[in-house]
């Protein structure tokens, strides 16, 4: 998976430094896109997610822009993120969870009710009896996945910038 992410952070620097057009961008993204979809890469037992500080601050931005906009805001903005395994605040960290069943992003209704609904349920049970210690298994865990992640068998990775 890192080679084609590597391609279009090339490919956007070419670009950011106007070595080639916004059309050109956009074939070669085309090309990069087609050739990952058809090798079928996804993320596999080897990946490792974003790191442990990374996935702090995402939890500590997502009831911040929820507080911003009013709640109604946040759930709009979540809404078009759709399918793109993303939340507001990862979108913004570029920050994307990959369902490891598939080797795709997580869509909407698999992370609301696997991940957050059922993973809050058991993490409340587990964070409890562990008196909170399960609060910072990322940054333990060899793919720095917590709770969540391992319900859902999900894993949080970082994505570069208009790549999903």
């Amino acid at each position: 998976m890192d080679d084609w992410m590597e391609e279009i952070r090339k490919l956007e620097k070419l670009r950011d430094e106007s070595l080639i057009s916004e059309e050109e961008y956009d074939r070669q993204r085309s090309i990069i896109m087609k050739k990952r979809d058809a090798a079928n890469q996804s993320v596999g037992e080897g990946d490792i997610g974003v790191s442990a500080w990374a996935r702090l601050g995402s939890s500590l931005l997502e009831p911040l822009l929820a507080m911003v906009t009013l709640g109604i805001g946040w759930i709009i903005w979540a809404f078009t993120l759709s399918g793109s395994g993303q939340t507001p605040g990862k979108k913004l960290l570029n920050q994307t969870v990959m369902d490891l069943d598939t080797g795709k992003p997580m869509k909407l209704g698999r992370m609301f009710w696997v991940r957050y609904f059922l993973g809050s349920f058991v993490a409340g049970f587990a964070f409890t009896f562990t008196l909170g210690i399960l609060i910072f298994m990322p940054f333990w865990d060899k793919r720095n996945q917590n709770i969540y992640d391992k319900i859902s068998n999900s894993l949080v990775i970082s994505t570069p910038k208009s790549v999903l």
